[in-house]
């Protein structure tokens, strides 16, 4: 046995597993990597953040503060006595004094100049404010500026060391006596180099450095590193959440919830944090490369422990393939290998089992089986085939007459029921193809000796065909009779009326009643003789029409309602239906139904009752009409219920000479209810009585209107084409395709009869002209089947395949839909199903060719 893979470049299956391994440790440290790098990187910046709002808040606070110290302070001594009576006596060293004690008292909350402005002028000032090189009419025009209110003024103003930031505020001073508004007070504070602010900040904004800023220009600050004051430096750093060298946070000053220009950098060290980060990195680094190194030395180990053992499983297979034998496989450490090493076993077991079994099959069998190559040449045969093919010329018309199925089976088809006749024997041939790696190597052909079957096929045709005969002249002869005899016993059943109403005499009125009541008899078994005659010959035709249920019940109940009555048997009649329905039915058969049915009844109960129950139900959206009718007359037997439907049958030899009748009563019945395609049950048990139920589909409405007329076809064949259509016919039986050429030729269309599927083949091969193809199932050579999958797959024609097949299983319908089938018939064909089928074929195919 060959191999059917070579190694070439194919990956181990130990290298594959630990490189997966490998692979997956490898991506599982990269995310966890990741993961620990985005949540370190998240926490710090959190925490970082968290802690500069902190420092804003602290800043800020701290800055309201100390202005609203200054606001405090700057009220409280505005309504001094000592300051009022120094400004009304215009007494200037008194007031330099009072300022002195306040300064000495507080020195931190001192401005950094003050003055006081009366009638349009300074009256008095400590002279600080010339300190920082502001000149008088500078601070005049600050005062006019600040016309109202006692907030804080935040101003710039040039100088002789340059521009100058301030902060000033002023407080009227009240005489508390008069009430009179004496002067302001002024208090002002230079916020260039203000290291008191800055170091009260530092101090308690818990900052390393505190610079002071408006806009881009810094100051004030508390350090003298000349690279703190890069306000670029400042700007990017404080907007930056991630760790560094220092953190950096801005708060931009309000003053009562008011913004100003004024804004405080705050500079803290963070080699705390940046020392945390390089350490979590440095152990995540430490980790990552432990775990390499335990999948390195985990690919190394599961490489060699899962090679040793594919070694070990390979090497028993290729053992047991190149031996032929099979021997037990030794086991493996590994469940899974182990469990695979026993598949191998089990199924070389099978295999050797199973080509032991063909051999024993194809050396054995009493059946010819013949092996051929892809050529049509005979490779091999069996000892029978050799038997039945032992002479030259017996071998040369075998392969003769196999070759053309041997190439087509070739392609891939399988031939069924192929017969070929040699040295005076049939054979029923069965071809299929023995595929290896998807193409066909050998065909195997199975015979059959069929040549008593063909005999017994004739002799049975032989015998069917004079039975039908027989009876065909039966019931000709049967026909013929009963019209012979219908028109004289129908004189003399008028004469004996006429004559009976002449009569005195009650004795003769007796005699011609008995008369009469033997030609009424002899009637009604003429009658039946004639109905069962068009039964049989299939000349009785249901005609269906609008009919109130009503008059079926009403006439039921006053024709044996009389009767009943002479006989002392109760008879009742019941409906579910409304008197005010319409039925679409044949109203004569369903009458003769129902008077055949009620009449035994009433002919064999001689006391209890009969009941009639007509009842309409709705099932799976189709009306039945059903009709039960019951009697507690003599019943029937159990054994003999299987053959009271037949005709010229009663259920006892003494009935009909109690009764008399023909027995073709309910033998018509079933016939009837057949036809109506509707059924029929009986129940029956002696001296008890018998209960009848028939099932009739019928149509139901309230108005004749609403009902259909007729049953016609769905289009007018002459007219439902406006070209004529080509048809190729696949149909072996001549009857069949009899039926469809004519069926199709009544729609114009053109027919091609074609007896099985080689031929429809070759056919489509000279001529892809072709509209529509009908295809039966069952057919010689080449079913319709394997027909449809070589005309779609091989030839690849698209033309439309109707199938027609008697075999009405779901399974035959979905085995030529997937071959290629595009619409089944079932038969036996009937005119309304096959022109429903061209309504579909026009509207789904014949139509867009036309549009192409």
């Amino acid at each position: 046995m060959r191999r059917l893979f070579s190694h070439g470049n194919k990956n181990r299956l130990a290298t594959i597993l630990t490189n997966s391994i490998f692979l997956v440790i490898g991506v599982l440290i990269i995310v966890m990597v990741l993961q620990n790098y985005q949540v370190n990187r998240e926490v710090v910046s959190q925490e970082i953040g968290r802690t500069k709002q902190q420092t804003k808040s602290l800043v800020q606070e701290i800055f309201n503060l100390r202005i609203k110290s200054l606001e405090i302070q700057q009220d409280s001594y505005s309504r001094n006595r000592v300051l009022l009576e120094g400004l009304l006596s215009d007494d200037a060293p008194a007031l330099g004094r009072f300022f002195n004690g306040i300064d000495q008292v507080s020195p931190d909350l001192a401005p950094d100049f003050r003055f006081i402005y009366s009638n349009g002028g300074i009256v008095w000032d400590d002279a600080n404010y010339q300190f920082y090189g502001i000149s008088e009419p500078q601070i005049l025009h600050l005062t006019e500026d600040m016309v109202s209110g006692t907030d804080w003024y935040i101003s710039q103003t040039p100088s002789s060391m340059g521009m100058r930031y301030l902060m000033m505020r002023r407080t009227a001073i009240i005489d508390l006596y008069t009430g009179e508004v004496v002067g302001f007070l002024f208090i002002g504070v230079v916020l260039n180099n203000n290291f008191s602010l800055v170091n009260a900040i530092t101090k308690g904004g818990n900052a390393d450095e505190i610079l002071l800023a408006v806009g881009s220009q810094v100051i004030a600050a508390s350090t003298k590193d000349q690279d703190f004051q890069h306000i670029e430096w400042l700007e990017q750093s404080s907007h930056s959440l991630n760790a560094s060298r220092y953190m950096v946070s801005k708060t931009d000053l309000t003053i009562n919830n008011v913004p100003t220009f004024l804004s405080v950098y705050t500079i803290q060290g963070n080699e705390h944090v940046v020392q945390f980060v390089r350490s979590h990195y440095v152990w995540i680094a430490i980790a990552s490369l432990l775990v390499m190194c335990i999948a390195i030395y985990t690919r190394i180990w599961v490489g060699k422990r899962v090679s040793k053992e594919l070694q070990s499983l390979m090497k028993y297979a290729d053992t047991s393939i190149q031996r032929q034998t099979v021997s037990d496989f030794a086991g493996s450490s590994i469940e899974e290998f182990h469990q695979i090493g026993n598949s191998f076993q089990r199924s070389f077991k099978r295999l050797n089992e199973q080509e032991k079994q063909f051999a024993d099959l194809f050396n054995f069998s009493l059946s010819p089986v013949t092996l051929w190559n892809v050529e049509g040449q005979l490779v091999r045969f069996n000892p029978s085939a050799e038997r039945c093919f032992k002479t030259d010329k017996a071998r040369r018309l075998l392969i003769e007459s196999l070759q053309p199925h041997i190439r087509m089976c070739a392609q891939g088809a399988t031939l069924t029921g192929i017969n070929t006749t040699i040295a005076n024997k049939t054979f029923r041939w069965n071809l299929s193809p023995i595929t290896t790696d998807s193409s066909v190597m050998r065909i195997m052909a199975q015979g059959q000796d069929i040549t008593s079957f063909i005999e017994a096929e004739k002799q049975s045709e032989a015998a069917r065909e004079e039975a039908e005969e027989s009876a065909r002249v039966r019931s000709d002869f049967l026909a013929k009779m009963s019209h012979e005899l219908r028109t004289p016993l129908n004189g003399i059943l008028g004469v004996s009326q006429l004559l009976k109403s002449k009569m005195d005499d009650p004795r003769d009125v007796e005699h011609m009643e008995v008369l009469c009541n033997s030609g009424e008899h002899l009637l009604a078994v003429l009658n039946d003789i004639l109905d069962f005659s068009k039964i049989e010959h299939g000349k009785f035709h249901i005609e269906k029409s609008a009919f109130r249920l009503a008059e079926l019940t009403n006439t039921v109940e006053k024709i044996f309602t009389p009767l009943c009555d002479s006989k002392g048997v109760d008879f009742s009649v019941e409906s579910n239906i409304d008197a005010e329905s319409w039925v679409f039915s044949d109203q004569i058969r369903l009458n003769q139904i129902m008077f055949n049915l009620v009449s035994n009844a009433v002919k064999f109960t001689h006391q209890g009752h009969v009941q009639v129950r007509v009842n309409a139900l709705d099932q799976g959206g189709t009306t039945w009409l059903k009709v039960e009718v019951f009697d507690t007359g003599i019943g029937i037997e159990k054994s003999k219920l299987k053959d009271i439907f037949e005709p010229f049958v009663q259920a006892e030899s003494t009935t009909t000479r109690e009764y008399g009748g023909s027995g073709l009563g309910l033998a018509i019945v079933r016939s009837l209810v057949s036809i109506m395609d509707g059924e029929i049950e009986i129940e029956s048990e002696v001296a008890k009585g018998t209960h009848f139920t028939v099932h009739v589909p019928i149509q139901l409405g309230m108005n004749p209107t609403f009902l259909p007329e007729n049953t016609g076809l769905l289009a007018e064949p002459a007219t439902l084409f406006d070209e004529q259509v080509h048809v190729l016919l696949v149909e072996d039986n001549h009857t069949n395709a009899f039926i469809a050429k004519a069926f199709c030729e009544k729609y114009g269309m053109k027919v091609t009869w074609v007896k099985d599927g080689l031929h429809a083949i070759d056919f489509l091969k000279k001529d892809s002209q072709v509209a529509l193809i009908l295809m039966d199932n069952q057919l010689p050579n080449l079913g319709g089947i394997e027909a449809t999958k070589i005309i779609r797959n091989e030839l690849g024609l698209t033309i439309p395949i109707y199938a027609c097949t008697a075999d009405g299983m779901q399974e035959t319908r979905h085995s030529f839909l997937r071959a290629g089938a595009n619409y089944v018939i079932v038969k036996p064909i009937k005119e309304i199903a096959l022109n429903k089928a061209f309504l579909h074929f026009k509207k789904n195919y014949h139509q867009m060719a036309e549009m192409k």
